[in-house]
């Protein structure tokens, strides 16, 4: 604390200062034209201004800070905040990391097998935009992370979403239920403290693209970075042209196209987005995963794996799908997988406290983290048990609320290789670390 209020005083970061930038930043995340400064920053900043802050405001000072863009002042200090910045559109995400960063890797003793290859520890991040660049990844292989999956890129250049695109979900604090998930509140403001391992967050980015020139440049610049003991999938998505019904061979072409791409570039595996529940059609709505179509993904899946090498690996990333669909799907593609990654995020109602959407013009989102624990483990245990029934071959890389050491085994000791961890990641940036220390 007091090396925060020393920062704050060499660049004269004053208590009114700061609650005149919260004040305009969390007019900017809502989408207000004007906004006074929230009460719990007109706290802190009121006892910052009077001289009174103690190790109990931390938490709102972190708050403070981070709200009102101040990443590279926190990041001097160590402590510990959200590695992508709620104010960051896509574009200024891009630039890199605000950090907090460690510094020195975090290392265990032994090694584990995935994939094929050997890693120092298999834990690691999803796609996401925290792997969109080759020092995003750079960042989290050195904060510990060492089975990351490049962001999805595409055979054309895509805009992302509008901003605001990812938010906290402070009210789901439990995983969800059996049936249809709830409506979903949260106001892209919104805060959950960095640790915390009951954090849920909501995004809506879509499927933004580089154009190929720029992104396979860039993966091998990622590729180049990683240590050997370290892997990088690269997620790839194909498309049709978007005028007229889907044509199911133009989009497995397209996949096999971006995949040699990537493949071209670098990539020692290939990873298939079959999952994204945010991926915006031509009229406007919202597309639902691939793999809930197994014509289209057992066409997708055959004509990539011709397409590759051999020695490219191959892994398709699922949505969650019920019983008799996952197991009507597995036995026609796990042939041709050397590996299956599960769950993406689970669309949902997401709205803020007025019954607006949380991202405008966007009724329905994707959630992650702890909301989806639950249904990461019941899939994660049916996809290993058809495995098995099957005489199947393939690693399982699970994902969906792995935000604490104590949910990362869960899925390690179902059977799963690796875990992946997104919501978790971004909350808490030593969340590697923490397995690292606790698990291997």
């Amino acid at each position: 604390m007091a090396e925060l209020q020393r920062e704050l005083g060499s660049v004269g970061l004053t208590g009114s200062v700061l609650r005149g930038l919260a004040a305009a930043a969390v007019a900017r995340l809502d989408g207000a034209a004007h906004a006074a400064a929230p009460s719990w920053a007109t706290d802190v900043t009121t006892r910052l201004d009077q001289g009174g802050l103690d190790a109990g405001d931390l938490p709102s000072l972190v708050r403070l800070l981070a709200t009102t863009g101040q990443h590279r002042l926190l990041a001097r200090t160590g402590v510990r905040f959200p590695a992508y910045a709620l104010t960051d559109d896509v574009a200024g995400a891009r630039v890199g990391p605000p950090g907090p960063r460690l510094p020195v890797r975090p290392r265990a003793a032994g090694s584990w097998e995935v994939l094929g290859r050997r890693l120092g520890f298999p834990i690691g991040v999803p796609a996401c935009p925290m792997t969109g660049t080759a020092a995003w990844v750079q960042y989290l292989a050195g904060n510990g992370f060492d089975l990351l999956t490049y962001k999805t890129v595409r055979s054309r250049e895509h805009a992302a979403n509008p901003f605001p695109n990812w938010a906290f979900v402070p009210g789901v604090r439990e995983p969800f239920g059996p049936g249809a998930p709830p409506v979903v509140t949260s106001e892209p403001s919104d805060w959950v403290t960095p640790g915390d391992p009951a954090v849920t967050s909501t995004n809506s980015f879509g499927v933004p693209s580089p154009d190929p020139a720029v992104w396979t440049e860039d993966v091998a610049a990622a590729v180049r970075c990683l240590a050997d003991d370290q892997l990088l999938l690269v997620s790839v998505l194909g498309e049709d042209d978007d005028d007229g019904p889907a044509q199911l061979q133009a989009i497995a072409d397209d996949f096999a196209r971006t995949a040699r791409l990537a493949e071209a570039a670098g990539a020692p595996v290939v990873e298939l987005n079959l999952s994204c529940p945010n991926t915006l059609g031509s009229g406007g709505g919202v597309r639902p995963p691939i793999c809930l179509d197994p014509e289209l993904t057992t066409a997708i899946v055959e004509t990539t794996r011709r397409a590759l090498s051999s020695s490219t690996g191959l892994v398709a990333k699922l949505s969650w799908l019920d019983g008799p669909a996952l197991a009507g799907l597995l036995p026609r593609i796990a042939p041709h997988l050397d590996g299956v990654a599960a769950i993406n995020t689970v669309q949902c109602a997401v709205q803020r406290a007025d019954g607006t959407p949380t991202f405008p013009g966007r009724p329905l989102a994707g959630v992650s983290g702890r909301a989806v624990r639950d249904l990461a483990l019941e899939f994660t245990a049916r996809l290993l048990e058809l495995r098995a029934a099957g005489g199947h071959r393939f690693d399982v890389l699970a994902m969906g609320g792995v935000t604490d050491p104590a949910s990362a085994a869960a899925l390690l000791e179902l059977g799963a290789a690796g875990v992946q961890s997104a919501t978790g990641a971004w909350a808490d940036p030593y969340l590697a670390r923490a397995c690292v220390e606790e698990l291997a």
